[in-house]
């Protein structure tokens, strides 16, 4: 089940005895939990109702699902990143065999931040219906985080505002949120968030930087595009990302450049690069300005940069700077 889902059954009281927790999202993740313990452990009781765990025997863990809740209908047993899920161990089948037979006077949480690597435990669990898988969330649904977390702060906002915002920061939901609310302390008194409010405010994400880059590059504005790289060098950043990042760009505009040669429609386009049409119009955009030749030589100067760099022909210093010198070159013919 999704995230979604879950808070169906959870306000109809309907959740399996045992749940794993597992994906990418932990905003939501986490945001799952609390609603799980605020709609099953009662206020003022809640340390005498959970059983908070890290890395406990199967005996500790069932003698914690079979005690009785204190004035309480369940109680909660959470196990964060427990070793036979995330780790080398196997589950003992004393555990596997005891989980169809948790009562429903407990909820067993199996809460994964790391990622799921040994599947016993998650298949006895999901013939149960209870695997909540947290993914990240498409761009139809971040416009929607994004205009509804406004909302919530007395703000309003528009989807393309928003589509903006998510373009320029990533999707990152805790991080959305910390933007969210210091561009809406900004201008207290103005109700409507605009671009440019996110544009002077909000803390542009490596992706949103990279894209600024190549539209210098695109605009011939060779002293731009390499100022924009040495603050992502200063910063922290390592080359080889950056190069994945123009690579990845590269190929977004050459998927465009395939569809339109494929008479496909803007809205089909938009679809199939799984985008917000705000974003995916700015890739078509950009992939306007250069032929169908020419996205295919940047991006085989991307991918052969990096494939020689991994393989050791290259050094990484200065293999970056190359690239950059010959897309501008490329631009310009």
């Amino acid at each position: 089940m999704n995230h979604q889902e879950f808070a169906r059954l959870l306000a109809q009281k309907q959740l399996p005895p045992v749940l794993l927790f597992e994906g990418p999202e932990e905003y939501l993740k986490e945001s799952a939990l609390q609603a799980l313990r605020k709609a099953i452990l009662p206020e003022g009781l809640e340390d005498l109702n959970e059983n908070r765990m890290t890395a406990p025997e199967t005996a500790e863990i069932i003698a914690a699902a079979e005690t009785l809740p204190f004035m309480a209908d369940q109680r909660l047993i959470l196990l964060r990143d427990f070793p036979a899920i995330v780790g080398r161990g196997e589950a003992e089948e004393k555990l596997l065999e005891y989980l169809p037979h948790v009562p429903p006077t407990a909820i067993l949480l199996f809460y994964c931040v790391q990622p799921v690597k040994q599947k016993k435990i998650k298949n006895v669990i999901a013939k149960m219906g209870g695997v909540v898988e947290f993914k990240a969330l498409t761009d139809r649904e971040l416009t929607g985080f994004v205009t509804n977390e406004f909302h919530a702060l007395g703000r309003e906002c528009d989807a393309r505002t928003a589509d903006f915002l998510v373009f320029t920061v990533g999707n990152d939901l805790n991080q959305l949120r910390g933007e969210i609310a210091k561009i809406a302390a900004y201008h207290p008194e103005e109700a409507r968030i605009n671009p440019e409010d996110v544009k002077q405010l909000a803390t542009p994400s490596m992706e949103s930087k990279v894209f600024d880059m190549v539209e210098a590059v695109i605009a011939g504005q060779d002293g731009k595009a390499f100022t924009i790289l040495r603050n992502l060098l200063q910063n922290g950043e390592k080359r080889i990302m950056i190069l994945a990042m123009l690579l990845r760009q590269f190929r977004l505009m050459q998927h465009v450049k395939i569809m339109q040669f494929e008479k496909k429609s803007n809205q089909e386009i938009t679809a199939a690069l799984g985008m917000s049409s705000w974003v995916a119009g700015q890739y078509m955009r950009q992939a306007g300005l250069y032929t169908g030749r020419q996205v295919k030589e940047a991006v085989n100067l991307c991918l052969e940069t990096d494939l020689q760099i991994k393989s050791g022909l290259l050094r990484e210093e200065g293999a970056l700077e190359a690239v950059m010198l010959k897309l501008l070159l490329l631009r310009k013919r």
